[in-house]
């Protein structure tokens, strides 16, 4: 894998912790999606993105984020995120990201919010 890009996954409990690495561009976006979109088809409804190690979000892959949001509203599953960094941050509130999901400082407040 790219120093450039990654994704890392890991269950906390219920929830899948996907650590986001990296520019989101859209080779990262499209792993991402699907990561999350297995672990809906295998029933899982709690997800948490970190962005820890994302400084910046593509305006135009923001997309990908928006088409995760909508996927775990339409299974009925609870997302949060963490780590997100202020420019990053900004966007989400621009788009209404923030309206549907509810971005933490930490991973331990976004987990314990998950539960």
């Amino acid at each position: 894998m790219s120093p450039h890009r990654m994704v890392q996954i890991r269950e906390e409990g219920d929830t899948m912790v996907v650590c986001v690495g990296g520019y989101l561009n859209s080779q990262l976006g499209e792993e991402v999606e699907k990561v999350v979109r297995a672990r809906l088809d295998d029933g899982g409804r709690r997800i948490l993105l970190n962005f820890e190690g994302t400084r910046m979000v593509n305006s135009i892959r923001i997309s990908f984020v928006i088409g995760i949001v909508e996927k775990v509203m339409e299974q009925e599953g609870r997302m949060a995120f963490c780590e997100v960094s202020r420019i990053n941050r900004d966007l989400f509130r621009v788009t209404g990201l923030e309206k549907y999901v509810r971005s933490f400082e930490t991973e331990k407040e976004a987990l314990d919010y998950l539960v």
